[in-house]
């Protein structure tokens, strides 16, 4: 089982470095929009992060079947043979997850909305799924229970190889009503991560304690 608990959902170099020095990030998701987004290639962003951070990567491989999935995925594999892959659950998808795991390639079968595609891949032995909560949500769905089902699920049939994560986080009462309905694993945007670590009212006492320092006499 996968020991991950809180994984980083960005691929700004800047964003995980700062996250990083906290020490609570375990590691750190990317996906084509987010590395587009950062202008750099797949290996430019690895070589970056690589250069303070050595914990798992994670990447995504794409393709409309499961040669070219795999096809993608070996790519991402020379970059650094410690990511990653992380592979849409469709059944193109976990047809090459059951070949790359075969081939001691590491799996997250990801974009999960239905409980059954997170239970096809743990079948497969996917080191991972991602549960996508927030999306969900956005379409009339509700993210938390499927979370809720697939651990379940997973519990029924004994499916101790393979990490619930829940993903596509929009705020931190998600986060803590996807830990309570059964993921092993969060993955959030760095706003998120951020939220976590604070409260107005902490800030707000912090204020007080200082005023009320500096009129301490300091012997």
């Amino acid at each position: 089982m996968s020991k991950f608990r809180i994984v980083l959902d960005t691929a700004d170099v800047s964003q995980i470095k700062d996250a990083v020095t906290t020490g609570l990030v375990d590691a750190v998701a990317t996906n084509p929009e987010k590395v587009a987004q950062s202008g750099k290639s797949y290996r430019q962003v690895v070589e970056q992060i690589r250069r303070f951070f050595e914990g798992p990567v994670m990447l995504q491989a794409v393709g409309e079947t499961a040669e070219e999935i795999c096809d993608s995925a070996r790519k991402l594999n020379r970059i650094d043979p410690s990511l990653i892959i992380k592979i849409a659950t469709n059944k193109a998808g976990l047809t090459a997850v059951k070949i790359l795991v075969a081939e001691g390639v590491t799996t997250n079968a990801t974009l999960v909305f239905n409980p059954a595609q997170a239970l096809m891949a743990a079948l497969l032995q996917s080191a991972s799924v991602s549960v996508f909560v927030g999306r969900a949500r956005m379409c009339g769905y509700d993210g938390i229970e499927t979370v809720r089902k697939v651990r379940q699920l997973f519990d029924a049939f004994e499916c101790k190889n393979t990490a619930i994560a829940a993903c596509s986080i929009k705020d931190v009462q998600q986060v803590i009503d996807s830990i309570i309905a059964g993921a092993h694993t969060v993955a959030v945007p760095f706003n998120v991560f951020e939220a976590m670590c604070e409260h107005p009212l902490t800030a707000g006492g912090l204020a007080a304690f200082m005023d009320y320092h500096k009129n301490i006499t300091q012997s």
